[in-house]
């Protein structure tokens, strides 16, 4: 399995609906649709999955990373996260950031299994969204920031 990063240039309304597997409001999702850069997420040749990334000062940002749910449990995603954290490197950026719900165990343990480590909480974050975010029924709250240090050698 070889999994690669394809920058997508130009219209990027045709990735809403991988977007929303992500990220459950479209009304945010709209707000940075077409910011930073967006990647299709390829195995080989076949498109499983999205990311955008944002640059903030030192870092990199992962605002959105998403696979298809055929996808999942193959390996894509830690391959994939790798790919992002080469691309920081190369950047020359301190660390990679990611934020995620606090409701989201599954997801917070994947970014510490990737080695990131907890980085804050950002309070309040989900209450401001349109819509509550429920992950497996349980309404999110809190932002919980997790990074990964590019200077850290573990």
């Amino acid at each position: 399995m070889t999994v690669t990063l394809v920058e997508v240039v130009g219209d990027r309304e045709a990735y809403l609906d991988l977007l929303l597997e992500a990220d459950d409001s479209e009304a945010v999702v709209r707000l940075y649709l077409d910011d930073g850069l967006l990647f299709e997420i390829r195995d080989e040749d076949r498109l499983v999955g999205e990311v955008l990334v944002l640059r903030e000062d030192d870092a990199i940002e992962i605002k959105s990373i998403a696979l298809y749910e055929a996808e999942r449990g193959r390996g894509i995603g830690p391959r994939a996260i790798a790919e992002v954290v080469r691309r920081a490197r190369g950047e020359r950026v301190a660390r990679v950031i990611v934020g995620t719900a606090d409701s989201a165990p599954d997801t917070i343990a994947f970014y510490r299994r990737c080695g990131f480590r907890d980085a804050g909480v950002r309070e309040g974050f989900f209450d401001a969204y349109p819509e509550p975010v429920l992950v497996d029924g349980v309404q999110a709250h809190d932002m919980v920031l997790l990074e990964l240090r590019l200077d850290d050698p573990a």
